[in-house]
C-alpha cells in the first residue's frame, strides 16, 4: 500500500466512531425494533444502549475540568487549608442558603447529619436520652428514620397520600399524641414538596415543629416559596445520585437564627460561630465538618445547576405527555401549587393488568432489554426493613408502626428512571415511550391469545 494512503487511513480512524455515532442517530429506527419480536426473545431493542447510552451527567469531561474545578481544588491543595476555617464551606452555605429562600446554613458531610442536627437544634435535646416521637411517612429512604433515632427520639411510621405517595396530612394528626409527639418530618419525595400548608397547620395546631427532608428536592418549589424555607429546618443531600454532588454531603437550611447557632456549634464540637476559640467548647458537640474538597466541587457545580435544570424540565415535561399513550405505567400526579418539581426521579407506577398480568420485575426485565432506564423503587417500606423490624422487637418504646396500606402497595409496583436519563434528548424520551409500549403491546397481545386458547 501506497504509504501516503496508509498514513491518510490511519489518521482518519479516530473519526470513523464518532461519525458512525452521529450518522446513526439521525437514521430513523428500524420496524423490527418497535414492532418485531422482543429483545429477550431474540428481536431488536428499540436503543442498543451500547451505541446510544443514555445521558449522565456531563460535567467530568475536560471542559469543565479546566473551566473551572480544577481551579477550585488547586486552591484547597496549595492553601493549606483542607478543613478549618471552612472558607469555601461557608461560601457554599451562604450561597444555597440564599437560593433557598433562607437566611442561615451549614455545609456537612452528609444529608442524614443534616436531618439529625435539624432536630437536635429545633427541639434543644442533647440525645442522652429519650426526647419523644417524631411523624415520618413510611415510604421513603432509610435516613428519615435513623437521623431521629440517632438523637434518641422515636419514630411513628405513618401513612402516604395515595396520588403523590407524599406524607398524608390527616394519617399524620390521626397519629400525634399530645406530650409524646414532638415534630413532623415530611419527604420532599422523588423531587415533589409534600403538602406543607396543611402540615405547617397541623404543627401549629399541636405546638409542633417541622424538619423537611429534602434530600431529594434540589430546586423544587411550592407557591408559597422553595423547599428548605417551609418548616423550622431542612437537610438537603449532595451524594453521587443527587441532581447536584459532591460525593458525598448534605447541607442544613433555616430562618431561624437560633437554630442556626445551635447547628453550628453542634457540627463544630461544640464551639461558638461568634469568637470561635479552639479550645472552648460551650455546648455538646460533634466533629460534623466536611473538607474543602467538598465546597470546592459544589461551588463550582452549582454554576451549572440552573442549566441543568432546566435541561432536566425540558425532558421531565416531555416524558409525562408521551406516557399518556402507555396504560401499563402511570406517572405519580403532580399536587396543585407545586411551582417547581425537583426531578430527582421519574415514578411510576406498574399496572400489570394492562401488561398480560405480568409482575413488575418480569415486566422491567422486557423493558430493559429494549434499552429503557426503568428500575425498581423501594422494595420494602422503611418500617418492613429487617433492621427497624429487629430495632421495634428490641426497643418498642422507640418505634410505633400505623397502618400504611398505600406506602406497603407502592413497594409493590412503584417504578422510576434517574434524573441523569433527563440531561439527555426529546428522542430519548421517545425511545423510553417507545419500548414500555412495544412490551406492553407483546405482552397484552400474549395474554389475550392465551386466554382464547383456554376459552376454545
Amino acid at each position: 500500500m501506497n504509504p501516503a494512503v496508509a498514513m491518510l487511513i490511519g489518521a482518519a480512524k479516530p473519526l470513523v466512531r464518532p461519525i458512525a455515532r452521529v450518522t446513526l442517530g439521525k437514521l430513523p429506527p428500524p420496524a423490527s425494533r418497535l414492532t418485531g419480536a422482543l429483545a429477550k426473545e431474540g428481536g431488536k431493542p428499540v436503543r442498543d444502549v451500547r451505541l446510544r447510552p443514555w445521558a449522565k451527567v456531563d460535567d467530568f469531561g475536560f471542559r469543565n475540568w479546566y473551566g473551572g474545578a480544577r481551579a477550585r481544588l488547586r486552591q484547597v491543595f496549595f492553601s493549606g487549608s483542607e478543613g478549618l476555617p471552612q472558607s469555601f464551606a461557608m461560601e457554599f452555605a451562604q450561597q444555597w442558603a440564599h437560593y433557598c429562600g433562607c437566611r442561615h446554613g451549614v455545609l456537612l458531610p452528609h444529608g442524614t447529619d443534616a436531618l439529625r442536627l435539624a432536630l437536635a437544634a429545633i427541639l434543644d435535646h442533647d440525645g442522652l436520652d429519650y426526647g419523644g416521637e417524631v411523624i415520618v411517612p413510611n415510604y421513603s429512604f432509610l435516613a428519615s428514620a435513623t437521623a431521629p433515632l440517632d438523637r434518641r427520639f422515636g419514630v411513628a411510621f405513618v401513612d402516604v397520600d395515595r396520588d403523590t405517595l407524599l406524607l398524608d396530612p390527616v394519617r399524620v394528626e390521626e397519629a400525634i399524641i399530645p406530650g409524646k409527639t414532638r415534630a413532623i418530618l415530611p419527604v420532599h419525595l422523588f423531587g415533589q414538596p409534600a403538602d406543607m400548608i396543611a402540615l405547617r397547620a397541623i404543627a401549629d395546631r399541636h405546638g409542633l415543629k417541622i424538619v423537611e427532608d429534602a434530600a431529594q428536592a434540589h430546586g423544587a418549589a411550592l407557591a408559597s416559596g422553595p423547599v428548605g424555607s417551609l418548616g423550622d429546618a431542612a437537610g438537603f443531600s449532595f451524594q453521587s445520585s443527587k441532581n447536584l454532588s459532591c460525593g458525598e454531603g448534605g447541607a442544613l437550611t433555616t430562618n431561624d437564627e437560633q437554630v442556626f447557632e445551635r447547628v453550628y456549634s453542634l457540627h463544630n464540637a461544640g464551639r461558638a460561630r461568634v469568637n470561635e476559640q479552639r479550645w472552648e467548647h460551650l455546648t455538646l458537640g460533634w466533629n460534623c465538618r466536611p473538607t474543602e474538597y467538598q465546597a470546592a466541587l459544589l461551588l463550582h457545580r452549582f454554576k451549572l445547576f440552573e442549566h441543568n435544570q432546566a435541561r432536566r424540565r425540558r425532558n421531565f415535561d416531555l416524558l409525562r405527555d408521551l406516557m399518556r399513550e402507555v396504560a401499563c405505567l402511570e406517572p405519580l400526579a403532580l399536587r396543585a401549587g407545586v411551582r417547581a418539581h425537583g426531578m430527582y426521579m421519574f415514578v411510576m407506577r406498574y399496572k400489570p393488568d394492562h401488561c398480560g398480568e405480568r409482575s413488575t420485575d418480569e415486566f422491567l426485565d422486557l423493558v430493559q432489554a429494549e434499552g429503557a432506564p426503568i428500575h425498581r423503587a423501594f422494595t420494602l417500606t422503611m418500617s418492613e426493613q429487617p433492621g427497624m423490624k429487629q430495632l421495634a422487637r428490641k426497643r418498642p418504646d422507640y418505634v410505633r408502626r400505623l397502618p400504611t396500606p398505600i406506602a406497603d402497595q407502592a413497594v409493590e409496583e412503584t417504578v422510576f428512571i434517574p434524573q441523569s436519563v433527563f440531561l439527555g434528548s426529546a428522542r430519548d424520551m421517545q425511545d423510553i415511550a417507545a419500548a414500555v409500549c412495544k412490551v406492553q403491546k407483546h405482552c397484552a397481545a400474549r395474554a389475550l391469545s392465551n386466554r382464547a386458547r383456554e376459552a376454545a
